[in-house]
């Protein structure tokens, strides 16, 4: 088993992007916006992560990217069937590295489990 983050589980190209932007659907809290399409749950997961210049600077947004990326490779009994794009909201470069892993884990268990 291989511990990386692969290139298969990366959302990379512009036309993925726009597809999950305009047929997906949108989870929103005080944390995240989290656009998801749905496919068959014996599909592998995708991550895509979009993040503002607002958050900080680059070190602030790499951080809090390591910590989804990570989180995500991590609960694929989450992820499995869904293709993800994240975006960190401004509260959250605020925010202890463990309470964004949990408050990412809260999303995903409440997209995993909304009818499809």
């Amino acid at each position: 088993m291989s511990f990386r983050f692969s290139r298969a589980q990366r959302i990379r190209q512009r036309r993925d992007f726009e597809y999950i932007y305009s047929h997906g659907q949108l989870y929103q809290d005080g944390f995240f916006r989290i656009f998801y399409v749905r496919k068959s749950p014996t599909e592998l997961g995708r991550l895509g992560i979009s993040t503002s210049k607002k958050l900080g600077k680059a070190h602030v947004r790499n951080r809090i990217k390591r910590i989804i990326k990570e989180t995500f490779r991590l609960h694929p009994e989450l992820t499995a069937g869904l293709d993800l794009i994240v975006q960190p909201r401004l509260s959250v470069p605020s925010l202890e590295n463990a309470q964004i892993r949990q408050r990412f884990l809260e999303a995903l268990d409440s997209i995993a489990h909304t009818a499809p």
